[in-house]
């Protein structure tokens, strides 16, 4: 979508994290389940967005993390960025690699105006209002990619726990009667 894959990650949580009910926290299991993303990279984003002040941990029984900051002021550059500080829209029509304005393939040129669309789409488009088009739904915005709990739809649910392995050998009742 934007240059790299953790942007694309941090604008799927965050948006999810705006979706929830204000003032909730998720666990990056919760979000994971609800977004189809993977847990271990996306722990790490959600570090970066925290650390960026985007997104506040609170740790304990209840933690996980919430959106602090205002929906309606944050851009959908603004995420990427928090995650890849030196983003630009450079991508090439036709793939190759690099493609700058000192070596440009032969679309460069006249693909500039699209990149440069793109990045003011970005700049321009709020998580909120992002948002509330995923809520109100219609023919641009399908929610289904989200799974999250609310609104009548299918609940997040934790993976359930795995058993613990036991040590092997006779149990500890049985090793205390031999003493």
């Amino acid at each position: 979508m934007m240059g790299s894959a953790g942007s694309g990650v941090a604008v799927r949580a965050v948006l999810f994290l705006a979706l929830q009910p204000p003032g909730t926290c998720s666990t990056v299991r919760d979000i994971a389940a609800g977004t189809g993303l993977p847990e271990p990279y996306l722990a790490k984003v959600v570090r970066q967005l925290a650390t960026a002040g985007l997104l506040r941990a609170f740790r304990g029984p209840g933690g996980g993390v919430a959106l602090v900051a205002d929906p309606d002021a944050v851009t959908l550059w603004t995420v990427a960025r928090a995650v890849d500080p030196s983003l630009e829209i450079e991508w090439c029509i036709i793939g190759l690699q690099p493609c700058t304005h000192d070596r440009a393939c032969p679309l460069h040129d006249r693909c500039a105006p699209l990149r440069a669309a793109m990045r003011r789409l970005l700049q321009e488009t709020t998580v909120a209002s992002l948002a509330d088009r995923l809520r109100r739904g219609g023919r641009t915005a399908h929610i289904s990619w989200f799974r999250f709990s609310g609104s009548g739809r299918r609940p997040v649910r934790a993976p359930a726990p795995r058993p613990r392995k036991r040590p092997a050998g006779r149990p500890a009742r049985m090793r205390a009667a031999d003493r």
